[in-house]
């Protein structure tokens, strides 16, 4: 029994058992048989470990050896992945563990003492840093820090560190759109002879993780990164890690505050085409329209990189939007100047009028009572005679270009001014009927090729951008 009791009580003291329920069973007595250490013990070790120790020697005792680094990367947040700049921005913890060969000892020197904590100025780590910031390079982790330190000399070390990143951007489905973001974490001067970078886990652990509203976290990977034409020796390469974060973007904000709006828009540039011409707001509308494309194009520039590596679809989408806007406000233009060419005609008419009372034709038909005065001075105007014979005069000017009927004479010149605005006003109402029907053809085919044009672009881009 005493024998069983003093097993359990080195298991217990070493750390090794964990079963508190069957360790109530044990005497108080027996118990004491577990000795602990104290802070005397604790500054001892202390004191014997670091007496000759020097941090900037590598921990192996044959400096041929690599030391072999254990890495572990933890996210707790994406904060943010600026899209212009292309640069993520995240906060994240590493777990980096290794041995020192020189910083070992027996624990039953020390009363049972497995572990103590250490500073990192006071140890040697390894000069990991992020190698794709974007601005300025950081080493990781602060020199007052501590370190846990057992006693078989494996040091464990948890930087935590808020990194801003270089992310290549691919917008071509944006708000639909997923980014791979890289985190490269190498060392600064040791290679691969002097320092070997081993992951522990191929993936991110992410229990600590707290969702980010944009964006959500799909996939991550951790995979050994070592850039051949890093390093300062040739045939050597700077040993580190790569995590890959891939990140599909939450786009119920877009569709609404971008897509619905656009998609209305788009649907109220048809409507142009079939508001009648006579309406003052059919202008009004074409050009709000052409205007508001304008404002959703701005703002979309304003998120997306300058960059042509890839171009937004709704970018390409919008602008195709803002050239059939503009197309409907040339139409509106031109349909509208038909349509309100009749005031030109109203004074073309007075200019006819003028023209047939001073013409020949005129004259020769006007009543003998309007000649009263050309016969007393026996002549009339551009030498004609009044008293040669009208019917001659009738026969001669038959041919005029003024377009009335000579079937028979007026009596005075109020009624062949009559007759002659009769006339022009059957002419314009007929250009007009004409010009109307044309104006109408031009909205109709209008209406039904941008329609097309618009419901096979929507289409297209829907399938685009909804294809993963």
């Amino acid at each position: 029994m005493a024998l069983f009791v003093g097993k359990r009580l080195q298991t217990k003291c070493t750390g090794n058992e964990h079963n508190i329920l069957e360790w109530r069973r044990l005497n108080q007595s027996d118990l004491k048989l577990c000795s602990a250490a104290t802070a005397d013990d604790v500054s001892r070790l202390h004191d014997n470990l670091f007496e000759n120790y020097r941090r900037t020697v590598r921990p192996v005792r044959n400096q041929s050896d690599a030391v072999v680094v254990n890495i572990s990367f933890f996210i707790i947040m994406i904060h943010d992945l600026d899209l212009r700049n292309q640069v993520l921005t995240s906060n994240a913890w590493l777990r980096v563990i290794w041995k020192d060969e020189f910083l070992r000892w027996d624990k039953g020197d020390y009363e049972n003492l497995t572990e103590i904590l250490v500073s990192r100025k006071e140890v040697w780590t390894p000069d990991l840093l992020v190698e794709n910031t974007a601005y300025g390079y950081k080493e990781l982790g602060i020199d007052e820090m501590l370190i846990n330190l057992d006693h078989t000399g494996e040091l464990t070390w948890e930087p935590g560190i808020v990194m801003q990143t270089i992310c290549e951007i691919s917008i071509a489905k944006y708000p639909f759109d997923r980014q791979h973001c890289a985190i490269r974490v190498m060392s600064w001067m040791h290679t691969n002879k002097s320092m070997k970078v081993v992951v522990d886990k191929h993936t991110i652990d992410t229990s600590g993780y707290y969702p980010n509203g944009e964006w959500d976290l799909v996939e991550s990977k951790v995979n050994p990164y070592s850039p051949e034409d890093g390093s300062y020796n040739h045939g050597e390469i700077l040993p580190g890690v790569e995590i890959i974060l891939k990140l599909q973007r939450r786009p119920m904000f877009y569709i609404i505050s971008t897509l619905l709006p656009i998609s209305m828009l788009s649907a109220l540039n048809l409507m142009v085409f079939l508001l009648p011409s006579n309406t003052g707001e059919k202008m009004t509308l074409a050009v709000t329209i052409l205007l508001s494309f304008t404002v959703f194009m701005s703002v979309v520039n304003e998120i997306m990189p300058r960059t042509s590596n890839s171009v937004s679809v709704l970018a390409v989408y919008l602008t195709i939007l803002l050239c059939m806007s503009g197309l409907s406000v040339a139409s509106t233009v031109l349909v509208l100047y038909l349509h309100h060419k009749e005031g030109a005609y109203r004074y073309r008419l007075s200019e006819y009028a003028t023209e047939v009372h001073d013409s020949r034709y005129y004259r020769v038909y006007r009543s003998p009572k309007s000649n009263n005065n050309r016969r007393r001075m026996h002549t009339g105007k551009n030498g004609i005679n009044p008293s040669v014979n009208q019917s001659l005069l009738r026969e001669k000017y038959k041919d005029s270009d003024v377009d009335t009927e000579p079937a028979s004479s007026f009596d005075n010149d109020d009624e062949c001014q009559d007759r002659c605005k009769c006339c022009f006003s059957w002419k314009k109402s007929l250009v007009n009927q004409i010009t109307k029907r044309f104006v109408r053809k031009v909205d109709t085919v209008l209406f039904w090729i941008v329609t097309i044009l618009t419901c096979l672009t929507t289409v297209t881009v829907l399938i685009i951008l909804c294809d993963q």
